[in-house]
């Protein structure tokens, strides 16, 4: 084989080989040392191993080939690689022992690459650049070599040729001869020691190595992924995810550039497979224990002003405790207690507490049931609101939901007196949100439909109801509950007027309400055309249907009163003018 190697002038032969022992015949070897020196650029390989010595002592052995080879050959150097990974892969260049150069690193020297013209001691670490998968270079068997039309003439011109095993080969107590590369991870497939040499050996000849990024610039590169890292944690976890994820892409492009550019590379597995997984792992986390804190400072925000079922809910949305609000469309209730006031200037304090608790439960416990929200205790008063902070489709029939249980569950009796709950309700749009400051948070609502509402539950007292509603409220109310219509006022703080209607129940809770509704409605209609009169009938009429008394029929009797004694109004349209709140 060397023969033909020689004839066909091969630029240098390398032995992934150790002849380490003498022939049998001592011809044989004379032969073969003939045919080295023949060639002359022949490099042979020498077996390394360590003992271990005594204690923690460990020494290395170089079993070079023997002596008449080694003369006869232009060089051996040793053929083992240093380190070999867990994996069993080589991807560190080595330059051979203290005494001894590696078979490569001899090669090298002899074809004059740059690299060996400078000590080995001095030459830092590089890694291998490995060229493609197993079987990137050509090859062919000895039997094809040797065998006459085997391979074509000329085939190993100028060529640099390396002669060693494909299989599984072993010495000095080694195993196997195949090694792990970066392109096994995809194939699966180990490369032969021979096909590492050849790697090393172009990458000495060519100077296309690997190098390793700086220190301080890869420091540098992973305190800022790490920085990037630690700023998902301020992120949602989807955001984050997809943050991360372009992170990741860019290490990915930057390290491919890196290597097939400029052959330099760095431990892009730390940010990639470290830094930013535990960069998300705590973005979910942090947003975790902030949205349990979030949860548990709005629970604690509105665990006053609503059921736990609601308060939960809120939790478990977007709610935003800063300081402002929104517009949204709600449906207002406010309560008293009918002469409470007055009453309670002769109590003593506790009494009062103790009347007002009991007040504030009842009321309280029938707002939350029916999915409202306690707003505020005002006195003797609570101002509740439905469609927000919870929307609420059904706000106004909530509302009136709530008020008929307050008008049969809420009168208490104080020193003999029976003391009625009187509610105003109305819908419209409010401003509603943390209406308080940023030292202390205050959920409310303002807007001209709060006011309206407070009026509405003031003109209970004039009109001697219990329960009134705006025509806003009654047009979202259906069929389900029983009304009567009080007519058109112009409420004191309004330019216009509006139209009051009088909740009594829902539809299924009396019966023998139509007839004396028709009548008072009738009257009402006969009011407004200036028909006194006959207004006065149907109020009277109204009156005896109920019993002998009905605070609106009697309401408008003192005005049909006092219009009778005056003069009608020029325009008049029956509009009731309040100038009191």
């Amino acid at each position: 084989l060397l023969h033909r190697l020689t004839d066909e002038k091969a630029r240098l032969v390398f032995y992934d080989i150790v002849f380490d022992a003498p022939a049998p015949d001592p011809a044989a070897d004379a032969a073969l040392a003939a045919a080295f020196e023949r060639h002359g650029q022949v490099v042979l390989g020498a077996a390394y191993d360590i003992v271990q010595g005594f204690g923690e002592v460990q020494q290395e052995r170089v079993s070079a080939p023997i002596r008449l080879l080694r003369k006869a050959a232009a060089g051996y150097g040793v053929l083992a690689f240093r380190p070999i990974d867990p994996d069993y892969g080589v991807r560190k260049i080595f330059f051979g022992t203290s005494a001894v150069p590696s078979a490569t690193w001899k090669a090298a020297e002899l074809l004059g690459a740059a690299i060996t013209r400078e000590p080995r001691e001095s030459v830092g670490p590089r890694w291998i650049n490995y060229y493609g998968p197993r079987d990137s270079f050509s090859s062919v068997s000895i039997a094809q070599a040797l065998q006459p039309g085997g391979v074509p003439e000329s085939y190993f011109k100028n060529k640099i040729v390396l002669i060693g095993g494909r299989s599984t080969v072993g010495y000095l107590g080694t195993s196997r001869d195949e090694f792990a590369t970066p392109y096994a991870r995809i194939s699966r497939r180990f490369s032969p020691g021979v096909e590492v040499h050849a790697t090393i050996l172009l990458n000495l000849l060519h100077g296309e190595w690997l190098r390793r990024m700086s220190p301080p610039v890869e420091v540098a590169l992973v305190l800022v992924v790490g920085l990037a890292a630690g700023a998902l944690g301020f992120l949602r976890p989807g955001f984050a995810a997809l943050v991360a994820g372009l992170i990741a892409l860019g290490i990915i492009c930057s390290a491919w550039a890196l290597v097939w550019g400029d052959l330099v590379w760095f431990a892009w597995l730390i940010p990639l497979g470290v830094q930013l997984p535990v960069g998300f792992v705590w973005s979910v986390g942090a947003q975790y224990l902030l949205e349990a804190r979030r949860r548990k400072e709005l629970r604690k925000a509105f665990g006053f002003y609503l059921s736990p079922e609601m308060a939960d809910k809120i939790a478990d949305s977007d709610f935003d405790l800063r300081p402002g609000g929104k517009l949204v469309d709600v449906t207002v209730i406010f309560t008293d207690l009918e002469n409470f006031t007055g009453i309670s200037e002769n109590l003593d304090p506790a009494e009062v507490s103790e009347i007002l608790t009991s007040y504030f439960g009842q009321t309280t416990r029938s707002i939350l049931e029916n999915r409202g929200t306690i707003i505020k205790y005002i006195g003797d008063a609570v101002f509740a609101a439905w469609g927000a902070p919870i929307e609420e489709p059904q706000h106004a029939r909530r509302a009136a939901e709530a008020a008929c249980e307050l008008r049969r569950l809420t009168e208490l009796v104080v020193n003999g007196q029976r003391l009625r709950t009187r509610v105003g309700i109305h819908s419209g749009r409010v401003l509603a949100g943390n209406l308080g400051s940023e030292y202390r948070f205050d959920y409310s609502m303002i807007g001209d439909a709060v006011n309206f509402a407070a009026r509405l539950e003031s003109l209970n007292k004039y009109v001697s109801t219990q329960v009134l509603i705006s025509d806003a409220v009654k047009q979202q109310l259906g069929d389900g509950f029983v009304t009567r219509w009080l007519g058109a006022f112009r409420v004191a703080g309004k330019s216009e007027s509006v139209v009051i209607h009088e909740l009594l129940c829902r539809k299924d809770a009396e019966d023998g309400e139509a007839k004396w509704i028709s009548v008072f409605e009738e009257g009402i209609k006969v009011f407004q055309a200036g028909n006194f009169p006959q207004a006065r009938e149907f109020l009277d009429q109204t009156r005896k249907l109920r019993g002998g008394a009905d605070g609106p029929s009697d309401f408008y009797l003192r005005k049909i009163d006092v219009l009778e004694r005056t003069q009608l109004p020029l325009g008049w349209t029956g509009i009731v003018e309040l100038s009191e709140k």
